[in-house]
């Protein structure tokens, strides 16, 4: 099953490691999120749709989403139980 992240980043539930809430992230705190993650290699993929509220790690990118964590676990629950 594949799940929509926002903007047209559509992804496959297998591919997600973890997502991590970005909701209460200040301006400061994010832009130290950003370059923390961007020495892990992996590849930082923007939604373009304002303010991300999570990030989902796969094991080649990070997908930053405008969809809530709360949402995203809803959406991928109808597919898995």
């Amino acid at each position: 099953m594949f799940l929509h992240l926002g903007g047209n980043q559509i992804i496959s539930i297998n591919e997600i490691i973890i997502v991590e809430n970005l909701e209460k992230t200040t301006a400061t705190s994010f832009q130290e999120w950003w370059q923390q993650r961007a020495k892990t290699g992996l590849e930082i993929v923007d939604s373009g749709e304002g303010k991300p509220k999570s990030a989902v790690y796969t094991g080649q990118k990070i997908i930053l989403s405008p969809i809530s964590v709360y949402t995203l676990k809803k959406r991928s629950e109808q597919f898995t139980g």
